[in-house]
């Protein structure tokens, strides 16, 4: 009678184990994210655009596009840029990436604007915002996303105003923009 007793339990805990594992890999698939990338194809005929708009308007600019992870996928510096333009125009899509999942934002310059009304009701004494080293708070920028997701972002460096910046780099997202989904 013991025997048939300890068999029996010993039958439901390897069922229990059976079962147990089996759930296993809906545990570990719980735990994956899914992302999406921008292809190089995209990213390269975004800056192209970008960089035709503005020159069209006779900016010298430099369009990047990033990821998600602020990781350059391409970059173009228009014939009349400047050498600061490389740095400018993906430090304005690194704010843009980097901020748009927090507060929901789509493009540096809202970004600077609220930053803006933030310092002006800061308390007197106290520091100021300091954005972390390379961000650019100022139009320029706008994020590419899939749906809700930020998959990267678009940055635009050189022109005269950041506003001409940002239709540079509207341009360039608008034509790839049919093609994210």
């Amino acid at each position: 009678m013991i025997a048939k007793t300890l068999a029996a339990a010993r039958y439901l805990i390897i069922v229990m184990m059976g079962v147990g594992m089996s759930q296993l890999p809906t545990a570990v698939a719980a735990e994956v994210l899914t992302t999406h990338r921008i292809p190089a194809a995209l990213a390269n005929e975004a800056v192209s655009a970008a960089v035709a708009f503005c020159s069209r308007q006779g900016f010298g600019v430099t369009a990047t596009v990033i990821d998600a992870d602020a990781q350059r996928i391409a970059m173009l510096r228009g014939d009349t840029a400047g050498a600061h333009t490389f740095q400018a125009s993906w430090g304005k899509a690194y704010t843009a990436v980097g901020f748009a999942p927090m507060y929901k934002l789509d493009n540096s310059g809202e970004l600077a604007s609220r930053l803006a009304q933030f310092s002006a009701r800061q308390p007197p004494g106290t520091l100021a915002f300091q954005p972390p080293e390379g961000m650019i708070f100022r139009a320029g920028g706008l994020t590419i996303k899939f749906g809700d997701e930020v998959m990267g972002a678009i940055g635009v460096g050189g022109a005269p105003t950041a506003e001409a910046d940002e239709a540079c780099a509207k341009a360039g997202l608008d034509q790839i923009r049919e093609r994210l989904k």
